[in-house]
């Protein structure tokens, strides 16, 4: 935390005021929007498995603190190189659908293995580390994809998101403990992976709301940044 701390004072530059003020009632108001609405929704139920799986499998992984460390050390090591070096390109080459779709498909399968092996320590969190790459590509792009769904101002936007998806991630822990004591030790993760098989469901059923963005060349890239700011007005 310290580190981040640090890194933020000194990489942050400075923010811009906001232009206005935005009410409570704006980020409901923005989930009108098709795009918007159908991100928010696949959010919260991937969350509602996601979340199942970080808050629910430290319980049957038996492990002590410095196990559990190591294996959520690992799943987030491979949420970090995922997020930043892996999903740009995958989205690039298949299209943020088809790379979520997929994703997601990836996730409930990781959530049904664990509930058939959820005795086995071992599975478990390997299972647990493997779900970060797929989670890290989700991320990513999931995220990109909210950003530029809809023309709402970007704080907006994000604020009503995460008002849905957050929806999915306060939810799942407590219910988890709750199926794991009435009904199974294995119920939390195929409840989990049920969820994130209703996110694709929505995902693939709402795809036509949701923009779909073409990298530019880093050639041009280059050109655009060196071009003179009256040029590129004219």
């Amino acid at each position: 935390m310290a580190i981040g701390f640090v890194a933020i004072l000194v990489l942050l530059g400075p923010m811009p005021t906001p232009k206005r003020r935005v009410s409570l009632a704006e980020p409901l108001k923005a989930l009108r929007h098709r795009g918007l609405l159908v991100c928010g929704l696949v959010a919260l139920f991937y969350n509602f498995g996601f979340f199942t799986l970080l808050a629910y499998t430290p319980f049957p992984l038996h492990m002590g603190a410095h196990g559990l460390g190591l294996v959520f050390f690992g799943w987030g090591l491979m949420v970090a190189v995922f997020s930043v070096f892996v999903a740009p390109r995958v989205r690039d080459r298949f299209g943020v659908v088809p790379t979520l779709a997929g994703m997601y498909v990836g996730i409930a399968a990781i959530l049904v293995v664990m509930a058939v092996e959820e005795g086995s320590p071992t599975v478990l969190a390997t299972a647990v580390i493997v779900a970060g790459a797929f989670l890290g590509v989700i991320n990513t792009v999931l995220t990109e994809a909210v950003m530029k769904v809809s023309p709402i101002e970007r704080p907006v936007a994000s604020s009503a998101y995460s008002f849905l998806r957050f929806a999915g991630g306060a939810i799942a822990p407590f219910l988890a403990g709750k199926l794991a004591e009435g009904v199974s030790l294995q119920a939390p993760f195929l409840v989990g992976a049920g969820a994130v098989l209703i996110a694709l469901a929505i995902l693939l059923l709402g795809r036509r709301h949701i923009k779909e963005f073409t990298p530019v060349p880093q050639q041009l890239r280059l050109a655009i940044d060196e071009e003179p700011a009256g040029a590129i007005a004219a």
